[in-house]
Protein backbone atom coordinates (compact mmCIF):
# COMPACT_ATOMS: atom_id res chain seq x y z
CA UNK A 1 0.00 0.00 0.00
CA UNK A 2 2.78 2.24 0.62
CA UNK A 3 3.31 2.31 -3.14
CA UNK A 4 0.02 3.77 -3.67
CA UNK A 5 0.53 7.18 -1.72
CA UNK A 6 2.19 9.29 -3.76
CA UNK A 7 2.36 12.24 -1.19
CA UNK A 8 0.24 12.01 2.09
CA UNK A 9 2.96 14.05 4.30
CA UNK A 10 1.07 17.17 4.00
CA UNK A 11 -3.05 17.73 4.33
CA UNK A 12 -2.26 19.67 1.25
CA UNK A 13 0.44 19.23 -1.57
CA UNK A 14 1.49 20.98 -4.58
CA UNK A 15 3.23 19.21 -6.68
CA UNK A 16 4.46 19.21 -11.16
CA UNK A 17 4.08 15.84 -12.49
CA UNK A 18 3.86 14.23 -16.11
CA UNK A 19 0.99 13.18 -15.43
CA UNK A 20 -0.70 10.84 -12.42
CA UNK A 21 -2.29 7.94 -15.07
CA UNK A 22 -0.44 6.24 -17.80
CA UNK A 23 -3.34 4.98 -20.06
CA UNK A 24 -3.80 1.55 -22.47
CA UNK A 25 -5.23 2.74 -25.73
CA UNK A 26 -8.60 1.43 -26.48
CA UNK A 27 -10.38 0.29 -29.71
CA UNK A 28 -13.36 2.52 -29.09
CA UNK A 29 -13.54 6.28 -29.20
CA UNK A 30 -16.48 9.20 -28.01
CA UNK A 31 -16.56 12.32 -29.49
CA UNK A 32 -13.24 11.72 -30.78
CA UNK A 33 -12.31 11.04 -27.50
CA UNK A 34 -10.32 7.53 -27.09
CA UNK A 35 -11.93 5.58 -24.39
CA UNK A 36 -8.80 3.94 -22.83
CA UNK A 37 -8.93 0.20 -21.19
CA UNK A 38 -7.08 0.51 -17.64
CA UNK A 39 -4.93 3.27 -16.61
CA UNK A 40 -1.56 1.68 -14.50
CA UNK A 41 -0.82 4.53 -11.49
CA UNK A 42 2.45 6.53 -12.07
CA UNK A 43 5.38 6.87 -9.34
CA UNK A 44 6.81 10.23 -9.05
CA UNK A 45 8.94 10.36 -11.80
CA UNK A 46 5.76 9.84 -14.00
CA UNK A 47 6.65 6.26 -14.75
CA UNK A 48 3.54 3.83 -14.80
CA UNK A 49 3.61 1.17 -11.97
CA UNK A 50 2.23 -2.06 -11.60
CA UNK A 51 -0.93 -0.70 -9.57
CA UNK A 52 -3.72 -0.70 -12.69
CA UNK A 53 -7.15 0.56 -12.46
CA UNK A 54 -9.63 -0.66 -15.41
CA UNK A 55 -12.03 0.96 -16.88
CA UNK A 56 -15.61 0.45 -15.91
CA UNK A 57 -17.41 2.98 -18.09
CA UNK A 58 -17.47 6.39 -19.98
CA UNK A 59 -20.23 8.96 -20.82
CA UNK A 60 -20.90 12.68 -22.16
CA UNK A 61 -21.41 15.12 -19.88
CA UNK A 62 -23.74 17.61 -21.77
CA UNK A 63 -25.37 20.39 -19.79
CA UNK A 64 -27.91 23.24 -21.42
CA UNK A 65 -27.28 26.60 -21.47
CA UNK A 66 -29.90 29.25 -22.59
CA UNK A 67 -31.63 26.56 -23.70
CA UNK A 68 -29.51 24.87 -26.01
CA UNK A 69 -27.51 21.48 -25.07
CA UNK A 70 -23.54 22.10 -25.03
CA UNK A 71 -21.03 19.18 -24.95
CA UNK A 72 -18.88 20.05 -22.04
CA UNK A 73 -16.72 16.77 -21.62
CA UNK A 74 -16.18 12.79 -21.81
CA UNK A 75 -15.92 11.33 -18.57
CA UNK A 76 -14.32 8.09 -17.67
CA UNK A 77 -14.82 6.20 -14.46
CA UNK A 78 -11.52 3.65 -13.67
CA UNK A 79 -10.94 1.37 -10.49
CA UNK A 80 -8.81 -1.55 -9.37
CA UNK A 81 -11.53 -3.93 -8.82
CA UNK A 82 -13.70 -3.81 -11.93
CA UNK A 83 -15.89 -6.99 -10.97
CA UNK A 84 -17.23 -6.14 -7.56
CA UNK A 85 -18.57 -2.78 -9.63
CA UNK A 86 -22.40 -3.20 -9.13
CA UNK A 87 -23.94 -1.65 -12.45
CA UNK A 88 -27.40 -0.58 -11.14
CA UNK A 89 -29.08 1.96 -8.27
CA UNK A 90 -26.22 0.38 -5.56
CA UNK A 91 -23.19 1.68 -8.40
CA UNK A 92 -21.69 4.44 -6.28
CA UNK A 93 -21.68 2.12 -2.62
CA UNK A 94 -19.98 -0.84 -4.53
CA UNK A 95 -17.48 1.68 -5.84
CA UNK A 96 -16.68 3.03 -2.66
CA UNK A 97 -16.77 -0.51 -0.39
CA UNK A 98 -15.08 -2.61 -3.19
CA UNK A 99 -12.14 -0.56 -4.42
CA UNK A 100 -8.73 0.77 -2.91
CA UNK A 101 -8.16 3.03 -6.05
CA UNK A 102 -10.59 4.88 -8.19
CA UNK A 103 -9.97 7.64 -10.71
CA UNK A 104 -12.05 10.11 -13.28
CA UNK A 105 -10.36 11.27 -16.20
CA UNK A 106 -12.40 14.48 -17.79
CA UNK A 107 -11.21 15.10 -20.96
CA UNK A 108 -12.35 18.49 -22.40
CA UNK A 109 -14.47 19.66 -25.21
CA UNK A 110 -14.75 22.98 -24.83
CA UNK A 111 -12.79 25.38 -22.08
CA UNK A 112 -14.73 25.63 -18.89
CA UNK A 113 -13.21 28.18 -15.86
CA UNK A 114 -11.37 26.80 -13.38
CA UNK A 115 -14.14 28.48 -10.87
CA UNK A 116 -16.91 27.33 -13.14
CA UNK A 117 -15.96 23.66 -12.87
CA UNK A 118 -15.94 24.24 -9.04
CA UNK A 119 -19.37 25.83 -9.11
CA UNK A 120 -20.61 22.98 -10.79
CA UNK A 121 -18.80 20.14 -8.51
CA UNK A 122 -20.51 21.77 -5.85
CA UNK A 123 -24.09 22.05 -7.46
CA UNK A 124 -23.51 18.17 -7.54
CA UNK A 125 -22.71 18.04 -3.83
CA UNK A 126 -25.71 20.00 -2.47
CA UNK A 127 -27.83 17.90 -5.34
CA UNK A 128 -26.76 14.72 -3.13
CA UNK A 129 -27.69 16.53 0.07
CA UNK A 130 -23.78 17.15 1.72
CA UNK A 131 -22.91 20.08 3.36
CA UNK A 132 -19.21 21.58 2.38
CA UNK A 133 -17.03 20.16 5.03
CA UNK A 134 -13.19 20.63 5.71
CA UNK A 135 -13.10 17.93 2.94
CA UNK A 136 -15.18 19.17 0.28
CA UNK A 137 -13.62 22.78 1.05
CA UNK A 138 -10.40 21.60 0.14
CA UNK A 139 -11.41 19.42 -2.88
CA UNK A 140 -13.73 22.14 -4.39
CA UNK A 141 -10.25 25.30 -3.54
CA UNK A 142 -7.60 22.82 -5.78
CA UNK A 143 -10.31 22.50 -8.52
CA UNK A 144 -11.04 26.72 -8.67
CA UNK A 145 -7.26 27.18 -8.04
CA UNK A 146 -6.33 24.80 -11.03
CA UNK A 147 -5.87 25.62 -14.35
CA UNK A 148 -8.83 26.03 -16.82
CA UNK A 149 -10.39 22.82 -18.23
CA UNK A 150 -8.99 23.40 -21.60
CA UNK A 151 -10.58 22.09 -25.17
CA UNK A 152 -8.39 18.90 -25.95
CA UNK A 153 -7.06 18.67 -22.61
CA UNK A 154 -7.45 16.02 -19.81
CA UNK A 155 -8.34 16.43 -16.21
CA UNK A 156 -7.67 13.59 -13.60
CA UNK A 157 -9.26 13.04 -10.28
CA UNK A 158 -8.07 9.81 -8.37
CA UNK A 159 -8.66 8.42 -5.13
CA UNK A 160 -6.50 6.16 -2.93
CA UNK A 161 -7.38 4.69 0.30
CA UNK A 162 -4.62 4.23 2.51
CA UNK A 163 -4.37 1.91 5.63
CA UNK A 164 -5.45 4.49 8.58
CA UNK A 165 -8.73 4.16 6.68
CA UNK A 166 -8.12 7.75 5.41
CA UNK A 167 -7.95 9.13 1.70
CA UNK A 168 -5.61 10.61 -0.50
CA UNK A 169 -6.88 13.04 -3.53
CA UNK A 170 -5.49 14.26 -5.98
CA UNK A 171 -6.52 16.41 -8.99
CA UNK A 172 -4.37 16.74 -11.72
CA UNK A 173 -5.35 19.78 -14.16
CA UNK A 174 -5.40 20.37 -17.73
CA UNK A 175 -1.72 22.03 -17.66
CA UNK A 176 -0.37 18.57 -15.68
CA UNK A 177 0.00 20.30 -12.16
CA UNK A 178 -0.97 17.75 -9.50
CA UNK A 179 -2.75 18.89 -6.28
CA UNK A 180 -3.21 16.57 -3.48
CA UNK A 181 -4.96 16.12 0.05
CA UNK A 182 -5.34 13.47 2.73
CA UNK A 183 -9.58 13.16 3.36
CA UNK A 184 -11.82 11.57 5.52
CA UNK A 185 -12.66 7.92 4.75
CA UNK A 186 -16.48 9.33 3.32
CA UNK A 187 -14.45 11.71 0.86
CA UNK A 188 -14.50 8.96 -1.85
CA UNK A 189 -18.39 8.82 -1.35
CA UNK A 190 -19.04 12.40 -1.29
CA UNK A 191 -16.82 13.39 -4.30
CA UNK A 192 -18.14 10.26 -6.61
CA UNK A 193 -21.70 11.17 -5.56
CA UNK A 194 -20.85 14.29 -8.41
CA UNK A 195 -21.01 11.80 -11.16
CA UNK A 196 -22.88 8.53 -9.47
CA UNK A 197 -25.50 10.31 -6.85
CA UNK A 198 -28.36 11.95 -7.41
CA UNK A 199 -27.82 13.67 -10.52
CA UNK A 200 -28.18 17.59 -10.16
CA UNK A 201 -29.34 17.90 -13.75
CA UNK A 202 -30.52 15.90 -17.07
CA UNK A 203 -27.00 16.26 -18.22
CA UNK A 204 -25.20 14.69 -15.32
CA UNK A 205 -28.22 11.58 -15.43
CA UNK A 206 -27.29 10.67 -18.87
CA UNK A 207 -24.36 10.79 -17.58
CA UNK A 208 -24.45 8.39 -14.70
CA UNK A 209 -26.62 5.75 -16.68
CA UNK A 210 -23.57 5.81 -19.62
CA UNK A 211 -21.26 5.50 -16.06
CA UNK A 212 -22.47 2.35 -15.19
CA UNK A 213 -22.66 0.51 -18.56
CA UNK A 214 -19.40 -1.72 -19.74
CA UNK A 215 -17.11 -0.47 -22.38
CA UNK A 216 -14.86 -3.45 -23.08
Amino acid sequence: MKKMIIATALLLSTFAQATLLTYEQGTLQLENVNLNKSAAINDQKGQPTTLKMDLLGAGLRAKTVLFVSAKVYIAQLFSDNKAAFSRDANALKSLVDNSKSVALKISMLRTVSASSLSVSFKEALTANGYAIDSDLAAMLAIVEKGADGIQGKDLTMMMIKGTDGKVSVYYEDAKGTTQSFVGQADVMTKIMSIWLGTPADAGLKTLKEALVKPVY
